[in-house]
């Protein structure tokens, strides 16, 4: 016979799946509190639902367990308690307490738990080289720190990575996660951008997975409202920024500090979501999730190549291709009437 396992169970709800780097270090934090991820939710089997983006809507009302919601997107208000009439509790994780809390709900003050030991490279290398920023081009229409970074992208002096940059001239692509954080490891800083409705509210990805990597972010004035290492606010992105890091040794150092504050950060998150004493995940669970970002790098680099191969192979629009050769054959259908006509005209005389 096979044993029930006596461990509490776990499901991630998301709207889209989108934020990788977000979903695996719920999964190692949560699994390294004493929980079973469970990939297809089934009511009864489930103690704990952690949303991590996007409204559900009414389709869970019946769930009675807990439910752990992660405020980090700040894109909508929603009334969870509407949601999970029948939850055992909610609590609600942001940095800053909500306006207004619906009643039932518990407020509890964090971002998101983060697991250096899963995203810091090794040996510890930095390169020569320029900033980075690594995001897709948002539409922000005249905002002035995206201006500004658009400006240095097009002197060369940052070095931009995303997709949807092509819209101010800049030919970029989308990266994996692997490849944004080996880019981010060998570099001394990077560039953040954030929607403005999320200055001073939350955070950016980059805000940890940079400094984690040594790398100094340098973001837009008071989006560091809780001090945390490895950032640099400034009232406007331009050259004069570019030397903010001046040697490996600063790099070295940030890194140190960002991975201590992540470390206490995500203990004292365990703590204050009544999870057991957290200790950091096993192997075996770092194993597992490396084994995904590994088959999420596959994919983008081969859905790259593949995407690259096709505008290779296929052929221009026949309508273009129909147009060019009408004005050829236009073309030609002159020169030759000139030519008979000059021809006809030396016979005449």
């Amino acid at each position: 016979m096979t044993g029930v396992s006596s461990q509490p169970r776990f499901h991630i709800l998301s709207i889209d799946f989108q934020d990788l780097d977000v979903i695996w270090n719920v999964r190692l934090f949560y699994m390294a509190a004493g929980y079973s991820l469970i990939r297809e939710w089934v009511d009864s089997e489930l103690e704990l639902l952690v949303i991590l983006r996007g409204d559900p809507g009414l389709s869970h009302q019946g769930y009675d367990g807990a439910v752990h919601v992660y405020d980090y997107v700040k894109e909508i208000q929603v009334d969870w308690r509407s949601r999970f009439p029948q939850a055992r509790e909610i609590r609600l994780i942001s940095l800053f307490r909500p306006n207004s809390l619906p009643e039932g709900t518990r407020w509890v003050q964090g971002y998101l738990p983060v697991v250096p030991e899963f995203w810091q490279q090794r040996p510890f290398r930095k390169r020569a080289g320029r900033p980075l920023h690594i995001a897709n081009f948002k539409p922000m229409g005249d905002d002035p720190y995206q201006q500004d970074l658009a400006h240095l992208a097009r002197r060369g002096l940052v070095e931009v990575h995303g997709r949807h940059w092509d819209r101010i001239g800049l030919s970029t692509h989308g990266l994996s996660y692997l490849e944004a954080n080996r880019l981010l490891a060998g570099a001394y800083c990077c560039y953040g951008l954030m929607y403005p409705y999320q200055r001073g509210t939350t955070l950016s990805g980059r805000m940890w997975q940079a400094p984690l990597h040594g790398c100094l972010v340098i973001s837009e004035e008071g989006t560091n409202p809780l001090g945390l290492p490895g950032l640099l606010e400034v009232q406007r992105f331009a050259p004069d920024t570019l030397l903010s890091v001046a040697s490996i040794r600063t790099c070295w150092q940030i890194q140190r500090e960002a991975t201590r504050y992540w470390h206490e950060a995500t203990e004292r998150l365990a703590h204050q979501l009544d999870l057991p004493v957290y200790l950091g995940p096993s192997a075996s669970q770092l194993a597992t999730c490396r084994r995904s970002r590994r088959a999420q790098h596959r994919q983008v680099v081969w859905g790259r190549r593949l995407h690259r191969l096709a505008r290779w192979l296929t052929p221009p629009p026949i309508s273009c291709w129909w147009r060019r050769r009408q004005r050829t054959l236009q073309g030609l259908g002159r020169i030759l009437g000139a030519a008979a006509r000059q021809g006809s005209g030396s016979t005449d005389r």
